[in-house]
C-alpha cells in the first residue's frame, strides 16, 4: 500500500512538473486587440519638413545568452545568442540621434555569458557626447543603461528626450541611475504619433514595458525601418508569431497579450520596411551584410 501511494505520489508530482513547465515556459500568448501601424501616417510624419537623415550606424556593444525558451516559448533549454547594441542617425549637416545606449561593460557583465566591447563602447560614450538628441525605445536598463552611467550626465541630460511612462515604469531600475540624476531629466509626454526629427516618428507600444514605443525612421533614400526595441528579441518570434514565455510575463510584469498583437502587427508590414530587433544576432549580421547600417560608430 505505502509503495503504491509512493508512485501515485510521483505521478501527481509529475504531472504537476510538467503542467508547470507548460504554462510557465512552453505557452505563448494569444493576440488581444489588434494593434495598428499607420505607414501612411508615420511617412507623412516624417517627411512633412526638413532634410531626412543619410544613414545609420550600429555598435555591437555586448554579446551574451538566454535559454530559448525564454526568447520563444517552448523552445528548449539551450543557449539562444543575444546581443545589446546601440543605433545612431546621421545627417548631413552634422546632426546625429543614437537610439538606445545598451550598458556599460560593467554592468554587462551581470548578464549570463557577457562579453563586453570596451571600444565600441567607448565610441558610444563619444556619440552621445556629439549627439543632438538621444532617444529610447524602452525603460529596462540594457537599453538606458549607457546614460545611467554616464560619467559626464549633466553635459547629456539636455539631450534625452525620455518619455513620461517610461520615466515612471516600475522597471526604470533606478538604482541603477546615481542620486539626482533621474532628476534632471525632462519627460516628455504625446498622443498619437510624435515627430522627433525630420524621418524620425514616435509611436507608444506599451506591453514589453509601460514605455515602450516604436521608433519609425525613413531615410532620404525612401528605405524605412522600424526599431521595436524587445518586443521582440527574435525574428523568430515574428516569423512563428510564438512570444516569450509566462514565466517572463510573470519576473518581468510584461502584458504579454499586447506584445503578441504588436508581433502580428509586424508580421503584416510590407517586406521593404526593416524591422530592427534590438537583441537578434543573426538579423543584425545579415542587416549588415546587406548594407542596411554601417558597423561602428565613426567620428563626425
Amino acid at each position: 500500500m505505502r509503495t503504491r501511494r509512493w508512485l501515485i505520489g510521483i505521478g501527481i508530482g509529475a504531472a504537476l512538473g510538467l503542467g508547470a513547465k507548460f504554462l510557465l515556459l512552453d505557452t505563448a500568448a494569444s493576440p488581444g486587440a489588434e494593434f495598428v501601424i499607420d505607414l501612411a501616417a508615420l511617412h507623412q510624419a516624417a517627411t512633412k519638413e526638413g532634410a531626412l537623415p543619410t544613414g545609420i550606424e550600429v555598435e555591437k556593444i555586448a554579446e551574451f545568452g538566454f535559454p530559448r525558451t525564454l526568447v520563444v516559448a517552448g523552445g528548449g533549454f539551450r543557449t539562444h545568442p543575444m546581443i545589446l547594441l546601440a543605433h545612431r542617425l546621421l545627417w548631413p549637416d552634422g546632426h546625429s540621434i543614437v537610439l538606445d545606449t545598451a550598458l556599460a561593460p560593467k554592468d554587462a557583465s551581470a548578464l549570463p555569458g557577457a562579453r563586453s566591447d570596451a571600444q565600441a563602447y567607448a565610441r558610444l560614450e563619444q556619440a552621445l557626447a556629439q549627439a543632438q538628441q538621444i532617444v529610447f525605445t524602452h525603460e529596462h536598463v540594457d537599453h538606458v543603461g549607457g546614460i545611467a552611467a554616464a560619467k559626464d550626465f549633466a553635459a547629456l541630460s539636455e539631450k534625452v528626450l525620455i518619455t513620461q511612462p517610461q520615466y515612471d515604469g516600475p522597471r526604470l531600475e533606478r538604482d541603477k541611475w546615481a542620486p539626482g540624476t533621474l532628476e534632471q531629466l525632462k519627460p516628455m509626454d504625446y498622443t498619437g504619433l510624435y515627430t522627433v526629427a525630420p524621418g524620425v516618428v514616435l509611436q507608444k507600444a506599451p506591453g514589453h514595458s509601460t514605455g515602450t514605443q516604436l521608433i519609425y525612421v525613413e531615410l532620404a533614400s525612401g528605405a524605412r525601418y522600424l526599431f521595436v526595441g524587445d518586443i521582440a528579441w527574435s525574428e523568430e518570434n515574428i516569423a512563428l508569431q510564438r512570444g516569450r514565455p509566462l514565466l517572463l510575463e510573470l519576473l518581468g510584469k510584461e502584458d504579454r497579450t499586447a506584445v503578441a498583437s504588436q508581433v502580428q502587427a509586424f508580421a503584416k508590414l510590407p517586406k521593404d520596411v526593416h524591422i530592427v530587433i534590438a537583441h537578434d544576432p543573426v538579423a543584425y549580421k545579415r542587416d549588415l551584410e546587406a548594407g542596411l547600417y554601417h558597423a561602428g560608430f565613426t567620428s563626425p
